[in-house]
Formats: C-alpha cells, sequence, structure tokens
C-alpha cells in the first residue's frame, strides 16, 4: 500500500519529543479506577438533516478515553443514529421541531447536568441554527461551571449577539467555555476580519480569548490556541483533515481530554488539538490525504494516544 509522508515525520525529533513530555501526564490513570474518574461527557448536537455529526462526536469522546458518553438529540434523528453510535454511549432523545431541538428540551439537559454528574459537554455539531440552541446554551454555561465545547451552529447562533467583540454570554458565563471556529465562524463571532499570516492568527485568537473569558481554538493549517494569556501553535495535522466531520471528532475528544482529571484545562485543549492532528497524519499515512474521512481519524486515536503516552 501507497504511504504519503506525513506532518509528523517532518517534525524535528526534539519538537515531538517536547509535545510528548508535555502531554504525557494527562493519560495517567490510577490503578484502582471507576468509570466516573474519567468523566461524563454530555454531547447535545444533530440534526434530522445531520445526523452524522452527532456520531462522530460521541464516537471520538468515548474513543479519547471519556469514562461516560450522553448523546442528546432530536428525536427525529433516533434511527439515524442508534445505528451508527458505539454500543458504549447512553442515548437521550429530545423534544424536537423541525428536526432540531426545540425549546422544550431546555428543561430535561439542564436537569441531566444537574443530576448526573456530568463533568463536561458539547453543543452545535450538526444541530443548525435555531433560538432554542441558543437559549439552551446560554442557560447551561451560565449555571454550570464545567467545561462547555461549543462548535459550529452552536457558534453561528451567537453571531448577532457580537458587540466590540465580545458576547456577553461568553463573558459572564460560568461556565469554562471553550469554542472551536473554523476562519469563518471567527469572523462571525469576533466580528474581526479575518487573517491568514500566523502572527495575525496569533494576535486575534489571543484577543477574542481576553476579551470573552474563554479559550479559543482557531482551527486551520497550524491552528491556534489561546485562553487570552498564553498562545499554543500546533504542528500536527494535515490538509486531508480538511473534510467534513473533522472538527465534530475535535469536540469529541476535547471534551474527553476536558473531564479526564484536575489538570490545567488551557493544556488539555492543547492536547486535543495535537492528538487529533497526530491522529489525521497517521490515518493520511495510511488513507492518503485524498481519501481521509473523519471516521479515519477516530480510528487511528488509539495510535495517536499509543506513541505519546509510550
Amino acid at each position: 500500500m501507497f504511504h504519503c509522508p506525513t506532518r509528523q515525520k517532518l517534525l524535528l525529533p526534539s519538537q515531538f519529543l517536547q509535545n510528548k513530555m508535555k502531554f504525557k501526564n494527562i493519560f495517567k490513570r490510577k490503578k484502582n479506577s471507576h468509570k466516573n474518574d474519567y468523566g461524563h461527557v454530555f454531547i447535545a448536537a444533530g440534526s434530522y438533516n445531520m445526523p452524522g455529526a452527532a456520531v462522530l462526536c460521541a464516537n471520538a469522546a468515548i474513543t479519547a478515553g471519556a469514562g461516560l458518553v450522553t448523546l442528546a438529540f432530536p428525536r427525529s434523528c433516533y434511527n439515524g443514529i442508534s445505528k451508527k453510535v458505539k454500543p458504549e454511549i447512553m442515548l437521550l432523545p429530545l423534544d424536537d421541531s423541525g428536526g432540531k431541538l426545540s425549546q422544550k428540551a431546555k428543561k430535561t439537559i439542564i436537569n441531566f447536568i444537574k443530576s448526573r454528574r456530568v463533568t463536561s459537554a458539547v453543543f452545535g455539531c450538526g444541530s443548525g441554527r435555531s433560538g432554542a440552541l441558543k437559549n439552551i446554551i446560554s442557560e447551561v454555561i451560565k449555571s454550570f461551571e464545567i467545561p462547555v465545547i461549543i462548535d459550529a451552529d452552536g457558534l453561528n447562533v451567537f453571531e448577532k449577539e457580537q458587540k466590540n467583540g465580545i458576547i456577553k454570554q461568553f463573558k459572564n458565563a460560568k461556565a469554562k467555555i471553550i469554542l472551536t471556529p473554523h476562519p469563518k465562524e471567527f469572523e462571525r463571532i469576533s466580528g474581526l476580519k479575518y487573517k491568514d499570516s500566523r502572527s495575525a492568527r496569533k494576535k486575534q485568537a489571543k484577543l477574542f480569548a481576553a476579551n470573552n473569558g474563554t479559550i479559543c481554538v482557531l482551527k486551520g493549517s497550524d491552528t491556534v490556541v489561546s485562553d487570552g494569556l498564553s498562545v499554543y501553535v500546533n504542528k500536527t495535522g494535515n490538509p486531508g483533515m480538511a473534510t467534513a466531520g473533522s472538527g465534530d471528532v475535535l469536540s469529541g475528544i476535547t471534551a474527553a481530554f476536558a473531564g479526564y482529571n484536575n489538570k490545567d484545562l488551557m493544556l488539555k485543549v492543547e492536547a486535543a488539538v495535537y492528538t487529533h492532528g497526530l491522529a489525521g497524519d497517521i490515518a493520511a499515512a495510511e488513507k492518503t490525504q485524498i481519501c481521509l474521512t473523519a471516521g479515519d481519524i477516530i480510528n487511528n486515536m488509539p495510535e495517536a494516544i499509543g506513541r505519546i503516552i509510550k
């Protein structure tokens, strides 16, 4: 089989070793462990037209080591989702309106997070834009002090809330918010004209994160991660990862890592981005960049994590 070169192989040995040592301790497990020691990820995602986004996010979270994963989705998506998710994932079908989560789902989501020891949450993957989604996210982030990953339409629904680069729901939130925009989504929520140079991307991600009290994961080649104080530029990944569902996989991995232990959240987000890219590099070496799919990234997570921890 043809094997294409990957960016991981192009990293200097010292660069790989530095990242390996930086992230290795995140994955340590106690000898006497229980599934609750490794987090309960709650994901509200998917819609009638995009059930696959929910599946990819949930499958990535459980593969990345989450102790428990619950996937909430519009009830009308049940057949499209239940047959595709890994059997370890718990399902929570909710009230929907036109194939999207309805306002009625908010109470169920709030009660579930409150009562089921949820340690991290994801919103927006394939959800479709709706006022209900914005209201649900707003209620969650003001009510719970947990990491909340907001992606895709979870970001887009706040476009009109942005004023001078600040979204008040984010700035005033109790939750530890992690935003994962691609360039166009970043323009919508920041009010900034996206600039493609590395220095500009670093400045823009840092500024937006600082103004809103969030961690910003500005996706793209050399993804930038900033908490408004420090900046991390990722070196794994390849153009083959510019494919449908890749971002959903990243959201699931990030949520899983966020619930692992009490280590620094910024470090865990950096590790998620790095591991996501490394899994994509391993996949590209086998499948080529052209044929790589988001599912291939999930399938290569064990190899990626194995390279980091050994």
